[in-house]
Parts: structure tokens; C-alpha cells; sequence
């Protein structure tokens, strides 16, 4: 997937000063594991950053269904979306683990896009990739078959991770979980996840996942994808 909204840390890619003021607005808040920071379609308050732990973006369908849309580590920030537009949270936001976060309510941004006119002009390219993510998540979930869909979310969570300054070949990621970002069983993602090893381009590990041949992932999505997958090294 081309470079989206999910990996665009935008806090960070603000100019210096402008950022400063930003983190300046933040409040430290803390969370345990298994609690639910909002709830899907709730009133936006403002939008977190996190410090430390892990959160996830999910949804929950009426059959008990689940899609997890992103996992959060480090210096990523959701609930943008909302704090933005002034709508209601587009997905549920959880705590993966005890979290350490920071919060900006929507008043403060508000403030902050009156006072710093550039600020709008970084939160217009955020909101355009994500359209843009979007739109290709779209077109992975409804043509792409299995094996393109796991490839596709691999490259692109190597792609976050590389964002949040981690290895971009070691994710932390259960079958399970991967299986509910594709819409499959556990047991048909590690049976794709078997081929892939054969093939060399990953290894399996219990709760994580090694990547061996991140191009040769690229090239199981660019082979149903009229545009190439986000670069991950």
C-alpha cells in the first residue's frame, strides 16, 4: 500500500516550534490494560498520543464480529479524525497494554489551528492520506485473496513500525490479531503464514512474526494492486 494516513506521524512532522506548542497543550493520562478509551460513533473529545504501552482501533459488527483497523505504539496518535472535524470517533480505541498517553482536547486544537495557520495546512495532508489509505484498503479488502491481503497488512504494519522507530522486520503480532485485520481464521492465516515461510519470506514465532523478504511480500500485493505497496526499508 502507498504511503497513508496510518503511518504519517503527523505531530512530529510539524515544524519545530509548531510542534513544541502542540506537546505543549497535551495531558499525560494513563490507562490500564483491557480498558476502552472511547467508544465507536461516541462525541469526539480530542485526540491521544502514546507515550508507552500499546492501544488498538477496532469495531465491533452486531454478530459479535470484530475488524481491528490499527494497532498504536509509540509516538502515534489516534483519534485525530475526530478532534479534526468535530465528529463523532469513527472506531473504538482500546488499551492493548497499561498505557501511558497524552490527550488534546478538541478546544486546544481549535485554538492551536486559530493561533498557527500552518497547522491546517498539516492536517489537510493528513486527512488526504488518509482518503487515499482508504480508498486502496478498499480495494485489498474486497479483490485481494488471502494471501495478498496478509502480505499487504505485514508491509504495511512494517511500514508503522519503521514510523515508530522500531524494526521494521520484527512485528509483534499474533495470528489471531492478523486474522482479524484480514477478515480470516486464525487457522487460515497460519496456513498462509506456512507458505510464506516455505517461500522464505517470513518466520513465525509465538506472538510475533519475522520478516525475511519484505520485497518478496511487496510482490505477492503488486501482483493484484495497480499501485505498489508503502516501502517499508
Amino acid at each position: 500500500m502507498a504511503k497513508g494516513a496510518e503511518v504519517l506521524n503527523w505531530i512530529d512532522a510539524l515544524p519545530t516550534d509548531l510542534r513544541q506548542s502542540v506537546m505543549a497543550e497535551m495531558k499525560p493520562l494513563r490507562v490500564k490494560q483491557g480498558a476502552l478509551i472511547y467508544e465507536r460513533f461516541s462525541p469526539a473529545k480530542g485526540l491521544y498520543r502514546v507515550v508507552s504501552g500499546t492501544t488498538r482501533l477496532f469495531s465491533l459488527a452486531p454478530d459479535g464480529r470484530e475488524l481491528i483497523y490499527k494497532i498504536n505504539g509509540p509516538s502515534e496518535s489516534f483519534g485525530d479524525l475526530g478532534a479534526i472535524d468535530g465528529g463523532p470517533y469513527t472506531l473504538s480505541a482500546e488499551a492493548m497494554t497499561d498505557c501511558e498517553l497524552l490527550f488534546l482536547s478538541c478546544s486546544s486544537l481549535n485554538d492551536l489551528r486559530r493561533k498557527y495557520p500552518a497547522l491546517e495546512t498539516a492536517l489537510l495532508t493528513f486527512v488526504t492520506r488518509i482518503a487515499r489509505t482508504s480508498i486502496m484498503s478498499i480495494e485489498v479488502a474486497t479483490i485481494f485473496p488471502l494471501p495478498a491481503r496478509i502480505a499487504s497488512r505485514l508491509t504495511f504494519l512494517a511500514a508503522s513500525a519503521r514510523e515508530r522507530g522500531e524494526p521494521v522486520t520484527e512485528l509483534k503480532i499474533a495470528q489471531k490479531d492478523l486474522g482479524v485485520m484480514v477478515g480470516a481464521s486464525r487457522q487460515a492465516v497460519n496456513k498462509v503464514l506456512s507458505d510464506f515461510q516455505a517461500k522464505g519470506l517470513v518466520e513465525t514465532h509465538y506472538g510475533s512474526l519475522r520478516i525475511i523478504d519484505i520485497d518478496g511480500l511487496r510482490r505477492q500485493t503488486m501482483r493484484f494492486s495497480s499501485s505498489p505497496p508503502e516501502r517499508a526499508d
